[in-house]
């Protein structure tokens, strides 16, 4: 079980999900840009899709395999989306994900909530190595990533799975050295 903390960056706060972000997920997440550029957020994105999550990010953090947090703002405590380790145990890594609402889009939101989220993968969990992937048509994503000195290796033919499709994406890495180096951090 991995116990969800709460970061605080120097304009967010990273805090676990809650009964009472119901009302808000939608307005963030029922976006056809962000469906299109994520995996696992749906569209259309309503009520029971907000109540579906809540019950998988809380199933995913008992079974100790994924820590999703939702950054707000610390001047509005408006929440502005999700990021999230997906953590592979066997191999002491994980893979990280984000998605920002289209309103908090080009304020350097995912890249602050990412970097928060690496640091705390790599200090408090312990993790070796975190990935990501960025699918080949979403080059602002692949941008945040490089900010956070994740290291491209290369293009995962068809690793992005959307509605029966497979989508190429780039593939970037970083590992618990080269974060401590001073690299990303």
């Amino acid at each position: 079980m991995l116990t969800l903390p709460t970061i605080e960056t120097s304009r967010l706060r990273l805090r676990p999900p809650a009964e009472s972000d119901l009302p808000a997920m939608p307005a963030v997440f029922n976006d056809p840009d962000i469906y299109a550029y994520t995996r696992n957020i749906p569209h259309p994105y309503g009520d029971a899709e907000a109540r579906a999550a809540l019950e998988r990010y809380a199933r995913l953090a008992h079974e100790g395999r994924g820590l999703v947090l939702f950054p707000e703002e610390r001047a509005t405590g408006a929440m502005v989306g999700l990021v999230v380790l997906a953590i592979e145990r066997d191999k002491n890594e994980a893979e990280l994900g984000y998605a920002i609402g289209r309103a908090w889009w080009g304020k350097g939101y995912a890249t602050e909530a990412s970097r928060a989220l690496l640091e705390y993968g790599f200090k408090a969990l312990g993790l070796d190595r975190i990935h990501a992937h960025a699918m080949v048509r979403n080059p602002a994503s692949a941008r945040v990533l490089a900010k956070l000195g994740m290291k491209p290796v290369g293009v995962a033919p068809g690793k992005c799975e959307k509605d029966g499709e497979h989508h190429d994406a780039h593939a970037f890495m970083i590992d618990r050295l080269a974060w401590d180096g001073g690299t990303a951090g």
